[in-house]
This record gives C-alpha cells, sequence and structure tokens, in this order.
C-alpha cells in the first residue's frame, strides 16, 4: 500500500477547505497550548468537508503525570490538559457523535503509568 505522508503543522494546514472526509488527530494535539490547540482546530474544521468526520482526543486534567515525556514542542513542555467539558467549545458547528473519558492504567514489572483522555467523534455540520 502506498502512503502520502506529509509533514507539517496542525496550526497551518497546507490543504484546500474542505478538502476531507475524515480527519484523525491521535495523542498529537495536545503537546500544544491552548491556544494554538484552538488555532488548530479551527483548521481542522476548514479542511474538513461538510459531513464529514473528525476523531480528536485531550488529555484530561485527570492525568497525573506533572511533567513532560518528550522534549519541550512549540515552547511547551507539558501537555494542555483540559476539563471534561472544556474542549466542548471547538465543536460549535459539529455534532459531537460520541464522547468518551479514558483512564488508562497501565503497569509494567518496573512502574505503573496512568493517562487520562477526552476523546471526541464529530459530525461537521
Amino acid at each position: 500500500m502506498e502512503l502520502n505522508i506529509l509533514k507539517g503543522d496542525m496550526r497551518h494546514l497546507s490543504f484546500r477547505s474542505v478538502s476531507f472526509s475524515f480527519v484523525y488527530s491521535f495523542n498529537a494535539i495536545f503537546f500544544m497550548t491552548k491556544n494554538d490547540i484552538a488555532i488548530s482546530m479551527r483548521e481542522i474544521e476548514r479542511v474538513l468537508k461538510p459531513s464529514g468526520l473528525c476523531f480528536v482526543n485531550f488529555v484530561s486534567v485527570d492525568e497525573p503525570n506533572k511533567g513532560p515525556f518528550c522534549k519541550p514542542f512549540l515552547g511547551n513542555p507539558r501537555f494542555s490538559k483540559h476539563e471534561d467539558h472544556e474542549a466542548d467549545k471547538y465543536f460549535t458547528n459539529f455534532e459531537i457523535i460520541h464522547k468518551e473519558k479514558r483512564i488508562i492504567d497501565k503497569r509494567t514489572h518496573r512502574k505503573r503509568l496512568v493517562q487520562a483522555y477526552i476523546d471526541y467523534v464529530v459530525h461537521k455540520k
């Protein structure tokens, strides 16, 4: 299978408006400041066709990890965490089809890792 993978910036998507039927962002958008997340969400809305679907997830404030797990990105050394309904504001021109808060408790032989996400599947109006 041939894949057409491009490196880019979610705040400035290099695609024409209304050019995609589906946008998928998994564990990516929360490495930004909340201001940059708002810009990125407007870009996702811009490139998504009417009736298009989008999956995106955010880190919940219930995420206990206080430090970064990678180098600072875009000047933001930590995740941008959201309250349970805080990210709803990004979806005023969407119908929220599915919203789920997931708390994952992973245990390995060395340590315990708890992660908390708020997942959205939305349909553009």
